[in-house]
């Protein structure tokens, strides 16, 4: 079964590769005026180091800095939407609320106790605008779900997904989540709890959602390890006829496992991978590869990292190791953007595209920056500086 020891790991690394915390005030009314705000921060920042969600109204130049700025958190964040964040606070309570640079401020709190919810084994996808449903991976060994309507902060459904536990000495751990339509996709794969090595092989489970009893379960072994912690970064897009996924066996989370950093996609209405299609976009035997961050159009910017400067789970936050691409997922072709090299930051939401724009936050040496990225031109520019910030986990817009 799951061991103590990984889940510790995990976490301590969860800890530092994703930061996304709030800490909220109950109050309707802020006691002061409202700013103008388009887009939110989560950073962390000071000594000892505190997380801190950041307001502006452009990310294309300047500097942004927590002193005398930034309504400080303690709670974690699941997502954002609009005007809104939700999350969990330290009780487990599911929380519904906003923020400005000096309060964060919840619209409603409620109680949370559904599922078994956890960083290292928890994820979500949004099935409209309304409705957000929140997964958990209880003890590793059965997929729960519970169904948040987000305008009255109501679950209204909960419970365990049919998907059969593993066989004894195996446990689940890779997972992605994407609705198309209906239908519910959720991919993941099968680990050895002796070696905590996924086998070489991923399952799609796939569902009329809401009916998670009847649920089909196909195999397919090119795969090894879709993307994980996607509670914290995207590993799934729909783009035309399909969604797309990606299979991402970085050391760290998968062990040396000779896999594959690919894209895999699945067919409207299908119950299986594609069989007739594969983008490997790495040299596997130098690169790793995270994140999927859609832009449209069949494409999406991806961090991809030197293999060769990692060997122990520091590296991911100590080392400028890190590049951004932008992959076309149906041409199957990369074009490396022109951004320095960065601290990994992997798993975490570092990059909002708004239109034409794709805002990315690099810590590179020299300093922590948010690259504007033209989509139609392709150009690079430095954008607003983040004066005093040791991490950034998440970019959103509001408006």
């Amino acid at each position: 079964m799951f061991t103590t020891l990984k889940k510790q790991s995990l976490l301590s690394f969860a800890a530092i590769a994703i930061i996304a915390f709030s800490a909220c005030k109950k109050s309707s009314t802020p006691t002061e005026e409202p700013i103008e705000k388009n887009y939110g921060l989560v950073v962390r920042a000071g000594t000892p180091a505190a997380s801190y969600i950041l307001n502006t109204t452009q990310l294309g130049s300047g500097t942004l800095t927590t002193t005398g700025n930034g309504a400080e958190t303690t709670t974690s964040i699941i997502t954002q939407r609009g005007e809104y964040f939700y999350g969990t606070n330290d009780a487990g309570n599911l929380i519904k609320f906003t923020s400005s640079n000096k309060v964060n401020s919840i619209i409603k709190e409620i109680p949370f106790t559904q599922i078994s919810w956890a960083y290292y084994s928890s994820f979500y996808a949004w099935k409209d605008d309304k409705t957000l449903v929140l997964f958990s991976m209880k003890e590793a060994l059965q997929f729960e779900y519970a169904t948040l309507n987000v305008e009255t902060m109501t679950i209204t459904a909960s419970g365990n997904i049919n998907i059969p536990k593993p066989i004894t000495g195996y446990y689940y751990w890779g997972n992605s989540a994407v609705f198309q339509g209906n239908k519910l996709y959720i991919s993941y794969n099968l680990t050895n709890e002796n070696t905590n090595l996924p086998l070489n092989e991923v399952y799609l489970a796939s569902m009329d959602f809401p009916n998670v009893n009847t649920v089909t379960i196909t195999k397919d072994t090119r795969f090894n390890q879709p993307a994980h912690y996607t509670l914290n970064s995207p590993g799934t897009f729909v783009d035309g006829n399909y969604a797309y996924f990606i299979n991402a066996p970085t050391i760290w989370i998968a062990g040396e496992t000779g896999g594959s950093f690919s894209i895999y996609r699945v067919a409207n209405g299908a119950t299986a991978i594609d069989a007739t299609y594969q983008y490997e976009f790495t040299d596997r035997t130098k690169e790793e590869a995270t994140d999927l961050f859609y832009v449209g159009n069949g494409k999406a910017i991806v961090k991809i990292f030197d293999k060769s400067q990692i060997s122990t789970w520091q590296d991911y936050s100590g080392k400028y190791i890190a590049d951004y691409y932008l992959i076309d997922v149906v041409n199957k072709t990369k074009a490396k953007l022109n951004i320095p090299k960065s601290i990994p930051n992997p798993y975490a939401a570092n990059v909002l595209i708004d239109g034409d724009v794709a805002y990315i936050g690099a810590l590179t040496a020299e300093g922590y920056y948010v690259y504007t990225y033209n989509l139609s031109s392709g150009t690079v520019a430095k954008g607003v500086k983040l004066e005093g910030v040791s991490g950034l986990s998440k970019l959103v817009k509001f408006k």
